[in-house]
């Protein structure tokens, strides 16, 4: 019968069940020497075999990255949107589905937190942030309760901002008059 300390090394796979019966049946017990731990050689390992290396192909956003400077001023365009922004009363958090939905089909959104209680805020503020992060969007503050989120690569033009300032959805100065 094997030793704990032999099961323990079968079990974790630093030897060979098959070396350490081998070994086992090859010395015959005594006396004072058995109380003594054997020594077991740990299995060797042969060398990996040389394999080559398998790029993974681009990803679409790897592929359009220009490679020299001269196509910056192409890729890196903010479109004004043409389109009205929607503006969302937050009353649930059912409402972050509608703003998500929004968001992915590129069109702007303004949420009016200001009847909203506190730990409503703090949660809606938290989806938007990871949505905006996660697209590449971003998100501002617009007025007292109200956040502007915008998708990625999309501004908001003068009128449209003057469109929101005149239903209060928009109280920041940078509306030209």
């Amino acid at each position: 019968m094997s030793s704990l300390f032999s099961k323990a090394l079968i079990y974790l796979g630093l030897v060979d069940e098959d070396g350490v019966e081998s070994e086992a049946g090859e010395r015959p017990p005594t006396g004072p020497a058995e109380d003594q731990p054997r020594r077991v050689e740990p299995r060797r390992v042969e060398a990996m075999p040389q394999s080559r290396r398998v790029e993974p192909p681009p990803t679409a956003r790897a592929a359009t990255r220009p490679s020299s400077r001269e196509g910056l001023e192409t890729v890196g365009v903010i479109r004004t949107v043409d389109s009205q922004s929607d503006i969302i009363v937050v009353e649930e958090f059912g409402d972050a589905r509608i703003l998500a939905d929004q968001i992915r089909d590129r069109v702007p959104v303004v949420l009016d937190m200001r009847r909203a209680d506190h730990d409503l805020v703090r949660r809606v503020v938290d989806f938007s942030s990871g949505l905006i992060y996660a697209l590449d969007g971003s998100m501002r503050k617009v007025g007292d309760g109200l956040v502007m989120v915008l998708p990625p690569r999309v501004t908001l033009s003068r009128d449209e901002k003057r469109r929101l300032s005149t239903l209060g959805a928009y109280e920041l100065d940078d509306v030209d008059d």
